[in-house]
């Protein structure tokens, strides 16, 4: 399906010839450090933080505060970068470029398109709502926030990362504070302890495999590239010969498996998932995850074009494969959080379907599908989280007809269930939409195993919905309690962004002038469109009348007749 096809679909307005944003008031504020700001504004807290004085506990609520409102901060900033985006503009916006390590051709080069400020403004949703998920995080606050801090800023540097070097920092200083997060504050129930130190070490293996895979890569795209620059805009210039391009290929997909996860490279996504603090849950499901879809959708069309054309089926098959896995593990799993934690591995594996589609409708859908997919599996990890808390039990044979008491965790249930499923007026229906359409030109098989994949997980969906909220009491289970205040503030933030985004994709208008919001799927379109230019399949050119070997003869006009 066509370009055109595709904003059909999401109802958005047809580029415009020029790249001027259109949106009321953009371009009256311009940020050259804007990029370094949401980065590094985090790190200076976290110093702050790390350095204030806190005798004996007495400034924990501070240290909570404080991360919020730096949070809300950096959102705010990014929002104005957002609405300051120039739509329908190739290349990247927002740009900061300065030398770092001129004899290795490092440079310090930040920059956003389309699909950075996309997940930029992901960044800032999930940020807040993650501080606002460990409100009741009373033990080691300092330490907590601190390093909630040092992962956002890790998170920031990988999206806006325009040096192949520089992401790769970025990348691995993640994991550090993440893993000590996942291992310092959690679930307590039995056992609880050893399942998050289980995850912490498997997260750590797993994601120092993909870093060591993506370092690999980089050091055979600069090396066929003449080994004089990191940069982005000199390393995808290379041409590397077919069967480098492959090995590359393949280093990127196992880098993207370790981090989103994929299957079979997905073992430490449910003990961490599952037992992590909620906040840390929602931060790693909702973004943290989305870094390695980034890396493949960035990289993987665009530095290896021929590779992406060999290693499609596979890359489609992965991503069938664990919608399929996910989906049944989701409905084995004997207690709610180790359902959410496989239901959140859906989305991923749908965003990798569209990158083997490598039609551009599955590739922009595979790119709409980095926020909407985000906000879906940030939702249901930490829907779940909370449900767990308020009802004091974890086991599905415990939770029972939760629904008359806690009214607002039943209605977040189900629009986390339909988040994940993909349900219309949601953003993920549109990035779903666009994979299937697109992918069942190319891979047909593999998306029939991963609709038989989505159709298993509504089964799921349905049965625990109905179970725990809408099913008969259970009189021997703990007495629940429904959503505090800023968990129904945290889960309605996820919520109201799907909503928005599903209803208006494309921005509110007023007589055809974009308001506030120039609409995210015009914002990626370019970008999207920019990856998937080199797969565009070509129209058929009408066929030519063959050329007759004769010229005809005029015939000669009839003279007047003599009159008689």
């Amino acid at each position: 399906m066509s370009h055109l096809a595709s904003l059909f679909l999401l109802g958005v307005a047809t580029p415009a010839p020029t790249a001027a944003p259109s949106t009321l008031g953009a371009g009256l504020i311009g940020f050259s450090f804007l990029l370094s700001t949401v980065i590094w504004a985090p790190v200076l807290v976290a110093v702050i933080l790390a350095t204030v004085p806190n005798p004996r506990g007495r400034y924990d609520r501070f240290m909570l505060l404080t991360a919020f409102w730096t949070n809300v901060g950096m959102l705010l900033l990014t929002l104005i970068g957002y609405q300051q985006f120039q739509l329908f503009a190739s290349g990247v916006q927002f740009e900061e470029k300065l030398p770092w390590l001129p004899a290795l051709g490092v440079t310090y080069h930040l920059g956003v398109d389309g699909i950075g400020i996309s997940l930029l403004l992901l960044s800032g949703l999930v940020g807040v709502a993650s501080v606002l998920a460990a409100t009741g995080v009373r033990e080691r606050a300092r330490e907590f926030f601190v390093l909630l801090l040092l992962a956002q800023a890790g998170i920031n540097g990988v999206i806006a990362a325009r040096d192949f070097f520089v992401l790769v920092l970025f990348w691995s200083a993640a994991s550090v504070p993440v893993a000590l997060l996942v291992a310092g504050w959690g679930s307590a129930a039995p056992g609880g302890l050893v399942a998050r130190l289980r995850g912490a070490r498997r997260l750590l293996a797993f994601w120092g495999l993909g870093s060591g895979a993506l370092l690999v890569a980089g050091l055979l795209l600069y090396s066929a590239a003449g080994s004089a620059s990191f940069d982005f805009d000199y390393l995808l210039k290379g041409q590397p010969a077919p069967r480098i391009q492959i090995v590359i290929g393949g280093l990127l997909l196992v880098a993207a498996a370790t981090r989103l996860p994929l299957f079979p490279l997905h073992g430490w996504a449910r003990d961490v998932l599952a037992e992590a603090q909620p906040g840390v849950a929602v931060l790693i499901a909702g973004l943290e995850c989305r870094l390695g879809a980034l890396v493949l959708i960035r990289l993987l069309p665009g530095a290896t074009p021929d590779a992406a054309r060999t290693l499609a089926p596979f890359i489609a098959a992965i991503g069938a494969i664990t919608v399929g896995y996910a989906a049944l593990a989701a409905l084995r799993a004997g207690e709610i959080r180790r359902m959410g934690a496989y239901l959140a591995l859906i989305p991923g594996g749908l965003t990798v379907l569209g990158v083997g589609g490598l039609t551009p409708l599955a590739l922009t859908g595979a790119v709409l599908s980095l926020f909407a997919g985000g906000l879906a599996a940030a939702l249901i990890v930490g829907v779940c989280a909370t449900i767990a808390e308020r009802a004091e039990a974890r086991s599905f044979s415990v939770l029972a007809g939760l629904g008359p008491r806690t009214p607002r965790l039943a209605w977040l249930f189900v629009v986390a269930g339909l988040a994940v499923l993909g349900a219309p007026f949601l953003a993920t229906f549109l990035s779903s939409l666009m994979i299937v359409l697109g992918s069942a030109q190319t891979q047909p098989a593999w998306l029939f195993v991963a609709a038989a994949g989505v159709v298993l997980a509504v089964v799921t969906v349905a049965w625990a919905v109905h179970r725990v909220m809408f099913g008969a009491p259970n009189p021997d289970a703990p007495t629940p309690a429904d959503s505090s205040l800023s968990e129904s503030w945290y889960l309605g933030i996820l919520v109201g962004a799907l909503i928005w985004v599903g209803l208006v994709p494309g921005g509110p208008k007023l007589a055809q002038v974009p308001l506030f919001d120039p609409g995210l799927a015009n914002v990626v379109s370019q970008a999207a469109a920019d990856l998937a230019a080199p797969f565009a399949i070509p129209s058929p050119s009408p066929p030519t009348p063959p050329a007759s070997s004769s010229t005809p003869s005029t015939s000669p006009a009839p003279s007047p007749s003599a009159s008689p």
